[in-house]
């Protein structure tokens, strides 16, 4: 018999007739947290077949993990004995998913699920429950791109079904709305401040829905009112979050004729997706240095585990945007990824600080030793809050003159009048700020300010004019193959 024991929140032994044979590392994770449902279901199966099934879960974990290379291609393989498994101890455990079905309460706007219905969401479930051992696992898990294409493959028979997609985002869409009759106007400033609508939430929830839900349902116990319950917890939360007190909702489920989300919500979802995978890679490729020389980030620092540590600890507590970011970060990551420049307003200071930090090392591969004073500002962050105006004017006059005198293209026109006022704005707001390291924290003992200057003047005097074009779309294939 398999016996799957907790050690810690993160660490479960699996054990085969009482003997230790494997130990699961787990990420963190909502699945994590309930991890018990899955061991549960994956017991009942090993009680179920005994050893048919033991013998090839063993072998299943085993193998996998002396698989170096090509662990896709195995995991691909074994995706039909999964669902054989569950299929059939589904089939035979011969539950009542009728129990779960009440005609007689639709109406003509009800979102209603059949038996079969049910079934094939407690059958997608449990193949995803035996996948977690190692999607979960911290390591075993797949890169994305791979573990997307296991997901789709365990989940092909209820996306051939578009039924059930569809009711389950109703499901999802309809409780969601309803509190935007109670909360519209708390909806609306959510939207203004933090650039997220309703319809982007409801998407967010969806997703959460299918890749971190669905596989915590029981088949026992009724996947749709686990889903609505899933709905009400994260809106509470969302708007408690606003409100700061005690918010008492409804718990019917509302049956009016809700319209799809529109195109423009739909991006600001993608844009905050592309932002956020952005980040999770920056923060990979900044652990990378400092895995790298740990002590040459931090003198306090003697292993790279606590200098990982103290970085995240720093990140966590910035509190400012730094002006070089602003004007030169966020106009280049807009035009590599095709994000708004607007949309990055929206964005916290400890996430910009990660992208102008990641943003310096692609500078650095495509520029070489080019504007080497102004794109090592990119590891720095401001410890007060910067000007927002400044009364600054370029000092070095003869070579601004100069270089707009060979260029004479300011995105199109001839004007030196607007490159010398955005320029003096730039350059006079990152001259009085007080920086520091993001990864040492150590205080800059002073900003270059005339080499700082002559770069921004070429550099920006050639971005405005469209001379760097090839610079930046080297730039977006380095980021693109980070993707």
């Amino acid at each position: 018999m398999i016996k799957i024991v907790k050690k810690d929140v993160k660490t479960w032994h699996v054990l085969s007739n009482d003997v230790q044979v494997l130990d699961l590392n787990l990420i963190g994770s909502t699945v994590t947290n309930k991890f018990s449902i899955v061991t549960m279901f994956i017991e009942k199966i090993s009680e179920h077949f005994k050893e048919e099934f033991d013998v090839w879960f063993i072998d299943f974990l085993n193998t996998y993990k002396i698989t170096t290379e090509d662990r896709f291609e195995y995991m691909l393989s074994q995706v039909d004995k999964i669902k054989y498994f569950v299929d059939k101890y589904i089939d035979e455990s011969k539950t009542d998913f009728s129990k779960f079905v009440d005609e007689t309460k639709t109406k003509k706007n009800s979102i209603f699920f059949k038996v079969d219905e049910i079934k094939m969401i407690i059958k997608l479930s449990g193949y995803l429950k035996l996948y977690s051992v190692i999607s979960n696992n911290n390591e075993f898990k797949l890169e994305h791109r791979a573990h997307k294409k296991i997901y789709n493959e365990l989940a092909k028979d209820v996306m051939a079904n578009s039924d059930i997609i569809f009711k389950i985002f109703n499901i999802i869409k309809t409780k969601t709305f309803k509190y935007n009759l109670t909360d519209s106007y708390m909806w609306e400033y959510i939207k203004l401040i933090q650039c997220k609508s309703i319809d982007v939430h409801v998407i967010e929830i969806f997703n959460f829905i299918m890749n971190s839900i669905i596989i915590l349902c029981e088949e026992d116990r009724n996947p749709i009112t686990y889903f609505v319950s899933v709905v009400d917890e994260s809106v509470k939360w969302f708007l408690r979050s606003v409100y700061k007190g005690s918010i008492v909702y409804d718990d019917s489920i509302s049956t009016e004729d809700i319209h799809g989300a529109n195109v423009n919500n739909l991006k600001t979802y993608s844009y905050n997706d592309t932002l956020g995978r952005l980040k999770g890679i920056a923060i990979s490729k900044l652990h990378h240095h400092l895995e790298e020389e740990p002590q040459t980030f931090s003198d306090a620092a003697k292993t790279e585990d606590t200098s990982i540590q103290m970085f995240h600890n720093r990140t966590n507590r910035i509190e400012f945007i730094s002006p070089i970011t602003e004007c030169l970060v966020y106009p280049i990551i807009s035009k590599i990824t095709d994000i708004p420049f607007h949309h990055f307003k929206t964005l916290n200071p400890e996430h910009s600080a990660i992208l102008s930090a990641y943003l310096k090392d692609v500078f650095n591969k495509v520029f070489k030793a080019e504007y080497e004073n102004m794109f090592a500002l990119l590891d720095y962050y401001p410890n007060d809050k910067p000007a927002i105006a400044t009364t600054y004017k370029i000092k070095a006059i003869g070579a601004f003159i100069n270089q707009q005198d060979e260029i004479k293209n300011f995105f199109g026109f001839k004007t030196k009048l607007l490159a010398h006022s955005i320029l003096s704005h730039f350059i006079g707001r990152i001259s009085r700020v007080n920086f520091f390291n993001i990864y040492s924290g150590r205080e800059l003992a002073g900003v270059p300010l005339t080499k700082v200057e002559n770069e921004m003047i070429m550099f920006f005097s050639l971005y405005f004019s469209g001379r760097l074009d090839d610079r930046i779309e080297e730039m977006k294939s380095i980021v693109l193959n980070d993707f």
